[in-house]
């Protein structure tokens, strides 16, 4: 099986045929992104309501100017409902610098300091801010498990997030011709601290391009990876799954009934 881990599904308009084709792809599981309170809101109910999507709750850095602390804390009550598993996505993007640096960064430190108190995962968003995302990770001390989704940089900013103890999500865009560079990145990361994400409706990986993006598709972002590192797509496959199990803190039922046979 494989896991899509970062789509923003109330973004898709089918639903439910995402959800079959998504079946019929062999991914088993999907987790559905907050960006501020009614897409936290909507991805709680949508876990709710079917067995294959897990939510987060987050604030995208475009809108942390919108994060008031009556907002924050309404998304720290809601992140505490179950199948929530995730803080964020929350982080800095100053390439279109939607709200004030000073801002993306207020909001960042709280998101992070929400993390540690709900014992949840941190998903990063950062793009062309790299130091700056850093250097606040370092300050505030990084959550145990943190990811960086829908990796943009180079292969040295791909060892300083690992020299944080932080997982790498490579996303569609790691299929496109002219992405050479992340394909470089990729290879540098070990596969055991790499997940796979769709970043959909956005970022349809090749063949695709010109389609919405939809989870199925993560099983060609893992098969670049695949070929990438020049192992077997079932070796990326169930090694991912494993990554994504311990980022969300996910209990394996086969683990759990090998520990108990163990224990008799």
């Amino acid at each position: 099986m494989l896991v899509d881990t970062h789509c923003h599904l109330d973004s898709i308009s089918e639903l439910d045929g995402a959800l079959a084709r998504m079946k019929e792809a062999g991914v088993d599981r999907a987790v559905t992104i907050g960006v501020d309170i009614g897409s936290s809101e909507w991805a709680i109910g949508s876990a709710a309501a079917h067995d294959e999507l897990w939510a987060t709750v987050g604030l995208h850095p475009h809108d942390a100017r919108h994060g008031t602390d009556e907002v924050l804390a309404r998304l720290e009550e809601i992140a505490r409902q179950p199948k929530v598993v995730a803080i964020g996505e929350t982080g800095l993007d100053y390439h279109y610098d939607h709200s004030p640096r000073a801002e993306q960064q207020r909001v960042l430190r709280a998101f992070i300091a929400m993390a540690k108190r709900t014992g949840l995962a941190l998903v990063i968003h950062t793009r062309d801010a790299w130091d700056d995302t850093f250097d606040i990770l370092a300050s505030e001390g990084i959550p145990e498990r943190t990811v960086f989704h829908c990796w943009s940089g180079t292969r040295a900013e791909a060892r300083r997030a690992l020299q944080l103890g932080a997982a790498i999500s490579f996303s569609g865009t790691v299929t496109f011709k002219n992405a050479e560079s992340l394909r470089e990145a990729a290879q540098a990361v070990p596969l055991d601290d790499l997940v796979v994400e769709t970043d959909a409706p956005l970022l349809t990986p090749h063949p695709h391009r010109g389609k919405p993006n939809e989870p199925a598709y993560v099983r060609l972002v893992a098969e670049t990876i695949a070929k990438v590192k020049n192992v077997a797509p079932d070796e990326v496959e169930a090694v991912t799954t494993r990554n994504a199990t311990r980022l969300f803190g996910w209990i394996d039922a086969n683990e759990d009934d090998s520990n108990e046979d163990d224990a008799n």
